[in-house]
């Protein structure tokens, strides 16, 4: 294997996991769902039994969430930033951190809106779903 594919396989595989960590951190903003150590799990979201119906779980996951969202955010826009030093394609880092498949050449379930600007360099990335909406900032 010659040294261009070996240096094309490494940028590959550094893009695939820089995208793949800007999804997964997506849908943490989005809410986290369970969290698990080394022999049990809280899912967060469940109501069966009687302490996920508790006013002590509600309070938990409410301060689990505010005290989390911030640090996620900053992970977001960090490594965003990294992506993008690392020579990551803008369209790449917007669709993860977006919520949009990477698939460019499938037909749109809907009519695409018209474009009213160009955005400038510092972006603020629209999530599809406006109840779990969160504006995640970046710039090249």
């Amino acid at each position: 294997m010659g040294k261009l594919s070996v240096y094309m396989a490494m940028k590959r595989d550094l893009a695939f996991e820089f995208e793949r960590e800007l999804r997964a951190v997506r849908n943490l903003i989005l809410g986290v769902t369970r969290l698990s150590g080394s022999e049990y799990t809280i899912e967060m979201v469940g109501n069966e039994g009687f302490v996920a119906g508790s006013r002590a779980r509600a309070a938990f996951i409410e301060a689990f969430h505010a005290a989390t969202h911030e640090a996620l955010v900053k992970y977001a826009h960090d490594l965003a930033h990294e992506c993008l030093e690392h020579g990551m394609d803008q369209e790449t880092v917007s669709s993860a951190l977006g919520g949009h498949a990477p698939f460019q050449n499938m037909r749109p379930m809907r009519e695409p809106q018209p474009q009213q600007h160009v955005q400038p360099p510092h972006q603020h990335v629209p999530m599809p779903d406006a109840g779990n909406s969160v504006r995640l900032a970046f710039s090249a």
